[in-house]
């Protein structure tokens, strides 16, 4: 499905679902611990754990009962994880202008206790876009628990992906060229939502003996790219 929409044969209406969705269906296909390092390296405080254990299910826009809540018929976070130990809510926003809501959060918190309170498990709390600010956020207390609220952005999210792409690429097994594909699919993803993996100009190999065509070819990708 990203490749129809990214070789152009279709037009893909992008808003913050269609980028939650095409990221993390396509990411939930690698192993755990793959999926894991990339989430937890991209945060800009790492308070996750270092191993987190089987991802039991991912599931998207669950219904949640929102007693308690300020709302009026249900509470719907954008992701949610659960592993043995812990779980997850991500809260995903499309740009970086500010777009977090402390309300929500507490209603999804509030509405993921009305719902699994017997499980009494650790939950953790990440904020995906839409960032106030990048400095660190306190805890949330609620009741006798404490809620760690974790942030990063699609660039951070983005970079840890492209990292673990070239990582891979330098093995040659059959397995990681799968989960390669995986990530390119993601990265392809981003691309129709107008994130765009860096190159870095250290990176750009500048032919020495055709200095002037080098630089036309640089300038011609940064123009693609824009």
């Amino acid at each position: 499905m990203v490749s129809f929409f990214h070789r152009r044969k279709g037009t893909l209406i992008t808003c913050e679902d269609s980028l939650t969705a095409v990221v993390f269906d396509t990411l939930k296909y690698l192993p755990t611990e793959i999926f894991w390092s990339i989430i937890k390296r991209s945060l800009y405080f790492d308070k996750l754990p270092t191993v987190s254990g089987e991802l039991l299910s991912i599931s998207f826009w669950d219904k949640w009962n929102s007693e308690n809540t300020s709302n009026s018929k249900f509470v719907e976070p954008d992701v949610f994880l659960r592993f043995n130990q812990f779980d997850v809510i991500i809260e995903a926003k499309r740009l970086d202008v500010k777009q977090q809501s402390i309300n929500q959060m507490k209603n999804e918190i509030q509405a993921y206790y009305n719902e699994f309170q017997e499980d009494k498990k650790t939950l953790y709390f990440i904020q995906l876009g839409g960032l106030h600010h990048k400095n660190d956020e306190l805890n949330f207390s609620f009741e006798d628990k404490e809620v760690k609220i974790c942030k990063t952005d699609w660039t951070k999210l983005l970079e840890q992906i492209v990292i673990e792409n070239n990582r891979l690429k330098e093995k040659t097994s059959s397995i990681e060229f799968a989960f390669i594909r995986i990530l390119e699919d993601t990265i392809n993803g981003f691309a129709l939502h107008r994130y765009y993996q860096k190159k870095w100009l250290k990176d750009l190999k500048i032919d020495k003996s055709n200095q002037t065509q080098s630089i036309e070819t640089l300038f011609s990708y940064a123009r693609k790219h824009q």
